[in-house]
């Protein structure tokens, strides 16, 4: 008798070198045993090392592979990554909100690619929160985390950690002996997750990996802090395999 299959959704770019984007969400979900389906937003050029141009895919068709795969499955879990603006980003989680009112949405939000392409425009900032308000779950690191404006929004009274959504804050990118990440979940409890950090490790695509373990794990039935517990020990490993800038996680 065959098991009952997990399925999640990543909505993201595609990149070649299969590093980051919807090629690693899908492999990093797969590690888990979750199928993980996608939609692509974006035809990037690069490999590991180069970014040259993101090749936005334009609404029309990003709304037209949407539709295709909501017509065989309701997703419950889904991924967002790069996204082109906030307009963008509004119509996706208003598409899934329709079709799965009770989907969890993780949005992974991508400032600038590790080879220094800047994605997010800093006109759209404000466009953001209400969005926010419409998901689950968001991931940023240090920098998105500053270029959104998080504090000043929490500051001002525009943006409640948890309760209008949970966040976990990456801690990755910073000069501390250790990789702190912090959530602040919707039951208004705070949790942080610690390991060493890994001198002269930088890989490819982190962010994307360690939101996807995240949604498959949430997928297979874990708690949000137990899925980003699993996801971060998850992440640690993947730093410290394969050569080069690109992670081995099979």
């Amino acid at each position: 008798m065959s098991e009952k299959m997990n399925y999640a959704l990543t909505i993201a770019g595609f990149d070649g070198s299969a590093g980051a984007g919807i090629l690693a969400d899908v492999k990093a979900m797969a590690h888990f045993g979750v199928y993980c389906e996608a939609v692509c937003t974006s035809l990037t050029e690069q490999n590991e090392d180069e970014f040259v141009s993101p090749g936005w895919v334009i609404w029309d068709r990003i709304e037209a592979q949407l539709e295709t795969l909501f017509k065989k499955r309701t997703f419950k879990y889904v991924k967002i990554g790069l996204v082109e603006k906030a307009k963008v980003l509004k119509r996706i989680v208003e598409f899934v909100r329709e079709k799965s009112p009770d989907a969890f949405i993780i949005w992974d939000p991508i400032a600038s690619a590790s080879a220094g392409f800047h994605f997010m425009r800093s006109a759209d900032r404000s466009e953001f929160f209400p969005v926010m308000k419409q998901m689950d779950l968001v991931t940023p690191n240090l920098d998105e985390y500053g270029f959104l404006g998080l504090e000043q929004a929490a500051a001002n009274g525009k943006f409640e950690f948890g309760k209008d959504c949970a966040v976990l804050l990456k801690g990755g990118h910073s000069t501390d002996t250790e990789a702190l990440d912090t959530l602040w979940d919707k039951d208004g409890k705070q949790y942080k997750f610690s390991s060493p950090r890994l001198l002269g490790v930088g890989k490819h695509g982190t962010g994307c990996h360690l939101s996807s373990a995240i949604l498959a794990n949430l997928a297979l039935g874990h708690s949000l802090p137990e899925s980003c517990k699993i996801a971060k020990d998850y992440l640690n490993e993947l730093l410290q395999s394969g050569e080069g800038r690109l992670a081995k996680d099979f």
